[in-house]
């Protein structure tokens, strides 16, 4: 196994190249649009779904046999919670995983400069003025958000699924599929370090901060929905609870190795 300081850099590196390339995608999308009405199309918000899909795809198995690649605090909460992850590591791995977020979002600042301010660093929010009903529906959509990828993250890493060596293309098309029906509602953030990370650098920039939004939609309902999904999960599969399944999935045995020393 890969040491605490490995793994904890790991999820650092993962979060950042998450958050640069996933709400720097909006950034990207927004920067090209210009005055255009909408600002977001439907062809915008189907491209920006596949870039966070495709990143995560390429982090889980670049990293997962390192980390896991939780680089989501929901998900490394749900997998504590289900008894798949320790929690005495759970502190490290959130640590890593909102310091990841927050370095992304700099180097989105930087690299967009003040287009990614005015355009809010690819903040997940709402209108301001939100009605008490639409929190709900906020709520509502980021639970069954969060829930529905840890649902699909278990089901693939599951070792009695056919398609371990798949899991990164399952775990980022869930992603796509995902963003693209929650994102007209709350951005779909998914994950609140990448929530918190962009937020804080708007934040620090001087731009338009929505904090009020984020501890009742995009921290408790992601939380929530995660730990709901994998209970929910472990009652219908009834699966072997693996330590660090994500891990397990995507790690295979060092041939080169064993034929080097032969």
């Amino acid at each position: 196994m890969h040491s605490m300081s490995q793994r904890a850099i790991a999820e650092t590196f993962g979060t950042a190249a998450l958050v640069l390339v996933g709400p720097g995608s909006v950034i990207a999308t927004l920067t090209l649009a210009g005055k255009a009405v909408p600002a977001v199309t439907e062809a915008d918000l189907l491209a920006i779904s596949f870039a966070f899909g495709f990143i995560i795809t390429a982090l889980v198995y670049a990293i997962g046999k390192v980390s896991g690649c939780h680089i989501n605090p929901a998900v490394t909460f749900a997998l504590a919670a289900t008894k798949r992850f320790p929690w005495k590591e759970v502190p490290v791995y959130w640590g890593a995983q909102f310091v990841g977020a927050i370095i992304g979002a700099f180097a989105i600042w930087g690299v967009f400069g003040q287009n990614a301010v005015t355009f809010g660093m690819g903040q997940t929010h709402f209108a301001a003025d939100a009605s008490s009903g639409y929190y709900v529906q906020a709520i509502l959509a980021e639970a069954l958000g969060t829930g529905l990828l840890l649902f699909a993250i278990l089901g693939i890493v599951d070792s009695r699924s056919a398609g371990g060596p798949l899991a990164g293309i399952v775990i980022g098309g869930a992603v796509v599929g995902i963003i693209l029906v929650f994102g007209p509602v709350t951005g779909a953030s998914l994950n609140p370090a990448r929530a918190f990370g962009p937020e804080l650098v708007e934040a620090i920039a001087g731009g338009t901060t929505f904090w009020t939004q984020y501890l009742p939609v995009y921290l408790i309902p992601g939380l929530v929905g995660a730990a709901g999904a994998a209970f929910l999960y472990d009652f219908l599969a009834n699966p072997r609870l693996v330590e660090r399944p994500i891990l397990e999935a995507v790690t295979r045995e060092d041939t080169a190795a064993h034929a080097g020393a032969r």
